[in-house]
């Protein structure tokens, strides 16, 4: 393998965040680790550091849970551009002291609640939500990172929005436990149909399990010609009914992680990272199997 054939992502923030300390709320109930960027931006800044540290190519702004919708439960609708601000310096302070090259991503992610499509919006609501994000967002941003979508709707309605900002983005759907269905009940025949039109760089699977994103990767493989690959959590099978950043069961560490991507990597993936619970020891681990030489 060269440097150039893999791109590493970073791994996860909210998570990693409280495992440092950080006071980071529940993702259902409030804005999940969105106020970090104000609270405590120094332990923001160095976990992006951290991560190029390890090895990420990309690292993705700690803006998640800064959405119109989210935002206007606490009755901070009015702060949106003000967080994604802070969250998006946070990154580019960290990208601009790194000692390599790297790229800062802004996450369009979903606009409700996490994993539940049944809260998924009208399409058009969400394109003028996802608009007003990048429109925040732009200025500081190199890409887009639309993760974690669990319809094709969704997706495409970030997808809008990404591709109006003239700058490279990817798409990453959250599929269930076995890999063959995004979490809303989409195939990915129809997740990919429902992208026509648009010029993602690459198309992902996140936040789910090792074998999940394994199963998947296979299949897009399949069903297009983009570059593919994914970010899990590291488990490899999701607990039935289980809520996988909360309900991490028999966790796997950074080796093992790194040894099923290496798979990924032989179905085609080139582009990898970690999700909920990984941390930059999983970077580090990803970084050392796709490029030994360095």
């Amino acid at each position: 393998m060269t440097d150039t054939e893999i791109t590493l992502l970073d791994g996860a923030t909210g998570t990693e965040l409280r495992a440092r300390g950080v006071h980071v709320r529940d993702y259902k109930s409030s804005l999940w680790s969105a106020l970090a960027c104000v609270e405590a931006p120094d332990a923001v800044i160095k976990l992006h550091r951290d991560y190029l540290d390890a090895g990420s190519d990309i690292i993705t702004v700690n803006n998640y849970a800064v959405t119109p919708v989210l935002l206007a439960r606490e009755g901070l609708e009015n702060e949106l551009e003000a967080l994604t601000v802070k969250a998006a310096q946070c990154a580019v302070v960290a990208r601009d002291s790194a000692q390599r090259p790297a790229r800062v991503a802004g996450s369009l992610p979903p606009l409700n609640t996490t994993f539940d499509a049944g809260l998924v919006g009208d399409f058009d609501d969400n394109v003028a939500h996802y608009r007003r994000m990048v429109a925040a967002l732009n200025p500081y941003v190199d890409l887009y990172l639309c993760e974690t979508l669990s319809t094709a709707e969704e997706a495409r309605a970030a997808a809008v929005a990404a591709q109006e900002s003239s700058k490279p983005f990817m798409v990453s759907w959250t599929i269930e436990r076995q890999g063959k269905l995004l979490r809303g009940g989409d195939n990915f025949s129809e997740a990919v149909q429902a992208l026509d039109g648009f010029t993602p760089d690459a198309l992902l699977v996140n936040c789910t399990s090792c074998n999940a994103v394994t199963a998947a990767i296979r299949r897009l493989r399949g069903l297009t010609d983009l570059p593919i690959g994914g970010y899990a959590n590291p488990v490899l099978d999701e607990p039935e009914g289980g809520e996988p950043e909360r309900e991490i069961s028999k966790p796997i560490g950074p080796d093992d992680y790194a040894a099923v991507a290496k798979g990924w990597v032989a179905d085609g993936a080139t582009v990898i990272g970690g999700c909920c619970d990984t941390n930059p020891d999983f970077i580090a681990a990803l970084r050392r199997m796709a490029r030994p030489q360095l």
